[in-house]
């Protein structure tokens, strides 16, 4: 395993504490320091050069940094690093990159020695020495079966809580999709909203009314439109505000959509109609429905063909169409396909029937079934990676895998469907509590062969790394049902050829370095930086919030006046008057959730009654508009329950 793969298997993934988790931990370190602090490795020694500002060359490798224009505190600035060969001025493509932005302290300048300590804190994933901002970052998002989404930071070490904050919903979300803005959407049937996550801060920027159940969601290719389905048709939202831009009806029952490569087509099946609406997606008008089977159910795009390809669970046809609207094809299959979707190259679409427990292979070159294979335990999910086909089963712990590389071949040699398996943990999926959404259970994992399972009746997501025979870990997710999950990948990725962009959230003000590393070819360097304040924002005034007094002995069943102390977090002073002080409590064990309004206190405290109806540990958030804090923003306290 290459040095970069180890360290971000390390500090990426963040595992349950364990022995060989400690040991590959102090390898990690150990290695780290090597590489970057002796001999020719790490290219230190070599002599440097730089003909523009922000620009170095060393070993022969050109690295230039580029920033926003504005570099104010708390403006979203965009870090471009360009890599190229010094002599060709060829760019270095596919490259892996890890970047940091640092305070700068008192001594650490230019020095090369101090720069490699950086790179090997960073790298060692120290939880003491951590950067002001990670420019390698990505987050786990866990859709939940109640009215939140945990969001899980898995860089923040070894062991320990990973919970990066609870974004608070009106109401149980059902599926959900990310714009190229970063804004996350999310539909919430029970309480006919669409909800409209900033992810750079974590806040509810919006809660959109759409009448009809809002359930599944789909993303406009080419255009800043989400479209979401709902009883009788779908509304269309914009992805950048959320503001209503239409409303199409088309029929009743069971909906899914897909859209033609360019987006200017849209197709919305209608189950209960056994219609399918052909809807210009450029006027927002319906032009057309198409019959040709019973109970439409599911659908999908392929690129290789450009053909919608429909399938039927009542009859079991799957249909293709042009993107006019003319029936192509008819291939038979048994009725009860409930799951239709294509490889990654759109070649091959996998055809999944949980009532017959069968898998079969579509190939829309021949527009015929090629392949096929019984899997029991009701299949119903299917997700790829670049390698990989991942089928989940509904009454089963184990989840299908089936090597796309190996398709082709097999198909060819008249041999059967090549099919592997891995647990995702100890329990069946339907096992929960709560029934499945319309979103993934599985997704990959940023620049690795590796993915996220998300098993709700373990209340985990698990990582599990392709070639193995198991997870290598996982992530707890604190109480709660991860009905899904979603990976948020604010890490550098190559936009153009050999250019590596990331965006964040500028710190405070005050003098930074970009530290930069890189493996193949070994560099490393800091760069300076300066972000400045912003002369219109007044200084934020910060609180404390503690529990007033020692911390009383909680027991299950008994009510108990808890006392919050809200202090001034400078001077100490505090805060007397607040009108709506909220407190919301989140048991990780029993998955209770309360949320209290808070009555001020003769001291100057606020104070709630809780009687706590299950043991465990309690984790507390603090809202007010007033003040300006917000759940995720305000401390979090820890309480136990006996």
């Amino acid at each position: 395993m290459g040095y970069v793969t180890l360290s971000k298997f390390a500090y990426n993934l963040g595992y349950q504490r364990n022995g060989w988790h400690q040991a590959l931990a102090g390898l990690v370190l150990a290695t780290a320091l090597a590489v970057v602090s002796t001999g020719k490795a790490s290219a230190a020694s070599v002599p440097e050069s730089s003909t523009r500002p922000n620009q170095v060359i060393k070993d022969g490798v050109s690295l230039q940094l580029e920033m926003s224009q504005s570099m104010q505190e708390g403006a979203e600035a965009r870090f471009t690093l360009s890599l190229r060969d010094a002599a060709s001025a060829n760019p270095i493509r596919n490259a892996r990159p890890i970047a940091w932005v640092d305070g700068l302290s008192k001594g650490d300048g230019s020095s090369e020695q101090a720069c490699r300590r950086k790179v090997a804190t960073f790298i060692g994933g120290d939880l003491l020495h951590a950067p002001a901002l990670s420019l390698n970052a990505y987050y786990v998002l866990a859709l939940n079966e109640d009215n939140s989404i945990s969001v899980i930071n898995p860089q923040t070490g070894f062991g320990g809580s990973k919970l990066l904050t609870m974004v608070i919903l009106h109401g149980p979300g059902q599926d959900w999709l990310l714009t190229p803005e970063q804004n996350l959407l999310v539909s919430q049937p029970q309480v006919h909203e669409v909800a409209l996550v900033d992810t750079r801060n974590w806040q509810v920027k919006t809660h959109v009314p759409v009448p009809g159940h809002p359930g599944k969601m789909a993303l406009r290719p080419g255009a800043q439109q989400v479209w979401v389905l709902t009883d009788d048709g779908v509304t269309i939202l914009s992805a950048s505000n959320g503001q209503v831009l239409a409303a199409i009806k088309t029929g009743l029952g069971h909906h899914t959509i897909a859209f033609s490569d360019d987006g200017k087509s849209a197709f919305v099946s209608n189950a209960a109609d056994n219609s399918i609406s052909l809807i210009d997606a450029s006027s927002l008008k319906k032009a057309a429905d198409l019959t040709a089977g019973t109970r439409p159910v599911a659908m999908a795009w392929s690129s290789k063909a450009q053909l919608l390809y429909v399938a039927h669970e009542g009859d079991g046809q799957i249909v293709a169409f042009d993107v006019a609207g003319k029936q192509v094809a008819s291939i038979k299959a048994l009725p009860g396909i409930s799951t239709i979707r294509f490889t990654p190259d759109g070649r091959y679409g996998f055809i999944l029937n949980p009532q017959k427990n069968k898998l079969d292979l579509l190939d829309a070159a021949t527009n015929q079934i090629v392949q096929g294979a019984d899997i029991a335990h009701g299949p119903d999910q299917v997700t790829f990676s670049d390698r990989m086909a991942y089928i989940r089963r509904r009454h089963s712990e184990i989840v299908q895998l089936v090597p796309l590389d190996a398709i082709a071949h097999n198909i060819q040699a008249g041999q059967p469907l090549a099919l592997a398996s891995v647990s995702n943990g100890q329990k069946a999926f339907d096992q929960g509590r709560s029934a499945s959404s319309l979103a993934d259970t599985t997704v990959m994992v940023p620049n690795g062969a590796a993915a996220l399972l998300a098993n709700p009746a373990d209340r985990t997501i698990y990582y599990y790394q392709e070639g193995m025979s198991a997870p290598a870990g996982s992530f707890r997710n604190y109480g709660h049902e991860p009905r899904a999950v979603l990976v948020l990948d604010h890490s550098l990725q190559e936009r153009q050829p050999g250019l590596y962009q990331a965006s964040a959230r500028l710190p405070k003000a005050g003098n930074y370095q970009v530290v930069f590393y890189l493996d193949s070819p070994k560099m490393l360097h800091c760069f300076p930086i300066t972000v400045q304040a912003d002369p219109a924002k007044p200084p934020a005034t910060r609180y404390a919030v503690t529990l007033a007094g020692t911390a009383p002995a909680l027991s299950k069943g008994e009510s108990q006046k808890l006392q919050f102390a809200i202090r001034d977090a400078l001077s100490g002073q505090p805060k007397t008057g607040i009108p709506d002080l909220q407190v919301l409590l989140f048991n990780t064990t029993g998955n209770q959730q309360l949320q209290l309004d808070a009555q001020e206190q003769k001291n100057g405290d606020y104070g709630i009654d809780f009687a706590p109806s299950v043991s465990g540990h309690y984790y507390v958030y603090f809202q007010a508009a007033s003040l300006g804090m917000s759940w995720n923003q305000s401390a979090r306290l820890v309480l136990t329950v006996k």
